[in-house]
């Protein structure tokens, strides 16, 4: 996982770079300056991917790159794993096997509740992972 400001420093190295005032980013991006500001001094930890794809869009970068780095990529890697039933290449255990709490730690920090996800978005989960497999030309 990224660390606690990675993503606020790496949008200001990137506007720096750019020569942009945190001003000029966010009429860019159509955002507030002020969530720029609190991005940038960590702050504000992450934002919502709709925010984060219009930073990037505004300087010029991938926003899987400000996905990865804000942490959110890692969470919906957790939460899709959790709707296939598994983490990573682990099964999750099953009714009648180890709970959370007889986990061991490394086990623990991996895994992700997706109780408060509906079913429309747990089937939208799976449509993503069909797309990202269609991606590799296979």
């Amino acid at each position: 996982m990224s660390s606690e400001n990675e993503l606020g420093k790496f949008i200001r190295e990137k506007r720096t770079e750019k020569g942009l005032s945190q001003r000029e980013l966010a009429n860019t991006a159509g955002i507030s300056n002020a969530e720029i500001s609190r991005l940038e001094a960590g702050k504000r930890k992450a934002s919502s991917p709709a925010v984060l794809k219009a930073i990037a869009k505004a300087l010029n970068i991938p926003v899987e790159v400000l996905l990865e780095k804000s942490g959110i990529i890692e969470e919906r890697k957790r939460a899709v794993d959790k709707a296939l039933g598994k983490i990573g290449d682990m099964p999750l255990p099953q009714a009648g096997q180890r709970s959370l709490q007889q986990m061991d730690p490394f086990e623990a920090d991996t895994y992700i509740s997706v109780e408060d996800l509906t079913d429309d978005e747990i089937a939208d989960i799976k449509k993503y992972i069909e797309f990202i497999k269609s991606k590799r030309g296979s």
